[in-house]
């Protein structure tokens, strides 16, 4: 079950960037997981099973904002994903 939490921001802001309530929600979970990823604290495969997103999506989101990732893989499997996905992302480009 997922615990919902309530965070109050000026409703200016959401006249600010545009975003209805529904899609500040998802911007905000994007840009914490973006965070909690690039410091280690979460695996690249947990953070776009969180987002529901495909891994390869989940990096060009992380690589489009140029953040950098402080952890480590914790498998041999995790680093070949990771080798496969960035080697596809850089064929297509």
């Amino acid at each position: 079950m997922v615990e919902k939490i309530t965070i109050k921001l000026p409703a200016d802001l959401l006249e600010l960037t545009g975003l209805s309530s529904e899609n500040l929600e998802e911007k905000s979970l994007l840009i914490w997981v973006l965070e909690i990823y690039s410091q280690g604290k979460i695996t690249l495969s947990k953070a776009a099973n969180l987002l529901n997103m495909k891994i390869d999506v989940f990096l060009s989101e992380f690589h489009k904002r140029h953040l950098r990732h402080m952890g480590g893989p914790e498998s041999i499997e995790e680093v070949q994903e990771e080798f496969d996905v960035v080697k596809q992302l850089k064929e297509d480009k």
